[in-house]
């Protein structure tokens, strides 16, 4: 080393001496292996980040010590013709790099994807030009949904962007290097250029399961109608509140004039909590009794409850919340589908397709308010708390239906039972008779 020149000169003199090119006319081609990074959004990147330090203070690298020749035998290798195979060597047909697939995505993203992909088998061109006109494809809704979730985000469109030819390049050149990547990135790769098409598979997805939406809308819907109706029209429900409450105002008052005209439906609950002195009957099991004695058809209140079982299971808030989602659906339709030279819905399949949801849907609006009118006449019919919702209301109910049917088929073994006791009571007393009278 020179004694007279700085040490920090004297190793940047070093690895330019290193880093210097061949003259092009003698340096022979080379390939090189390339890393393709997942780029960071700058945008994304804090002011105090590593990054931003490292850009705005250049790290300082001097007198890093790079072995030139090992570098270049790792990561570079120099293009030759093929040479000749031996006579009697098997010909290689197959180029290595056919079986190397250029990874750019989260390795768990990439399989999960490729998993998806794999089974439904599809021209990524056909389905990336399905997408943008936003036609119907052969998939269900969790495909539609798993595909679009696949769509590429920011930082891997970055990537991909970063990894592919220009968009000006030959048509074959961009073939090449889509070809070159994995399933999953092959599929990111074409749906780059699709305008929108996040918000254009959310109208498909809308559009494949715009008949379950509905169905299941209108069935709750309906479910919610017929309930309301079986619970205000049933004699056998009306005649048994009478039977508790008579019940109850007996045990309450005594026959006195306290006596109350009406009781909210949870309280029928609390017959079964409260017991006589014998510490085994309930006050349901008296009020069973009592109905068994005085009119047999009110045992079968449970045959006028059926979609009231059903009612319980229908979760009002979820149906309003689907209504208002489908209700967002169609206008993200309508923005997307519209014709841009004619400005008409109609003129396309997806814009026909949201003309006429619109119309079912205000259609299940209206039969939605037709049910909660409904329920709300039947708090009303009641006396309930105009707050309570359907489903804590027939849960109510089915709960003390319930009961009933289970009190009554406990005091109907209880009885069956003593029956049977009595039938063996009478047969050992007949023998014990018949052996006294042979006896004698």
């Amino acid at each position: 080393m020179d004694p007279d020149k700085s040490l920090a000169s004297q190793q940047q003199t070093k690895l330019s001496k290193a880093e210097t090119p061949a003259k092009a006319n003698n340096a022979p081609k080379v390939a090189r292996k390339r890393l393709h990074w997942n780029k960071i959004d700058e945008s994304k990147l804090h002011e105090k980040s590593f990054w931003n330090q490292a850009k705005d203070q250049s790290l300082q690298l001097v007198g890093l010590d790079i072995d030139n020749e090992e570098f270049a035998s790792l990561f570079t290798s120099p293009v030759n013709k093929a040479a000749a195979p031996k006579k009697g060597a098997a010909t290689d047909t197959k180029k290595p790099s056919s079986k190397q697939k250029v990874q750019l995505i989260d390795g768990r993203r990439r399989m999960n994807g490729s998993i998806l992909l794999t089974k439904f088998k599809v021209d990524y061109k056909v389905l990336a030009k399905q997408v943008d006109n936003m036609e119907y494809v052969e998939a269900e809704g969790n495909e539609l949904r798993g595909m679009m979730q696949l769509l590429p985000t920011k930082d891997e469109s970055l990537a991909l962007r970063s990894y592919l030819p220009p968009s000006d390049a030959p048509e074959a050149e961009i073939e090449d290097a889509i070809n070159k990547l994995g399933e999953c990135e092959q599929y990111m790769a074409v749906m780059l250029d699709v305008p929108d098409a996040k918000e254009k598979f959310q109208c498909m997805l809308f559009r494949a399961e715009f008949e379950q939406q509905t169905d299941s809308i209108r069935d709750g819907t309906k479910l919610l109608i017929e309930a309301c109706d079986s619970v205000k029209n049933s004699e056998r429900f009306r005649k048994l509140l009478l039977y508790a409450l008579k019940l109850g105002n007996a045990l309450n008052t005594g026959g006195s004039n306290e006596e109350v005209s009406a009781i909210t439906l949870d309280s029928l609950l609390k017959l079964a909590e409260a017991k006589a002195f014998d510490r085994e009957t309930s006050v349901l099991h008296y009020l069973v009794s009592i109905v068994q004695k005085n009119d047999e058809d009110v045992l079968k209140l449970s045959d006028d409850f059926v979609p009231v079982k059903a009612a319980e299971r229908v979760a009002v808030e979820m149906l309003s919340q689907q209504l208002k989602e489908m209700t967002q659906g169609v206008k993200l339709i309508k923005e997307m589908a519209k014709n841009p030279e004619d400005e008409l819905l109609g003129a396309t399949p997806m814009g026909r397709f949201s003309l006429s949801a619109e119309s079912k849907i205000k259609s299940l609006s209206n039969e939605f308010d037709s049910a909660k009118s409904s329920f709300a006449d039947l708090l009303e019919f009641f006396g309930e708390d105009t707050t309570m919702t359907p489903e804590a209301f027939f849960c109510t109910v089915n709960t003390f239906v319930s009961m009933f049917d289970q009190t009554h088929k406990e005091l109907k073994r209880k009885e069956e039972a003593k029956e049977r006791k009595k039938r063996i009571d009478e047969k050992r007393k007949l023998r014990e008779e018949a052996a006294k009278k042979s006896k004698a």
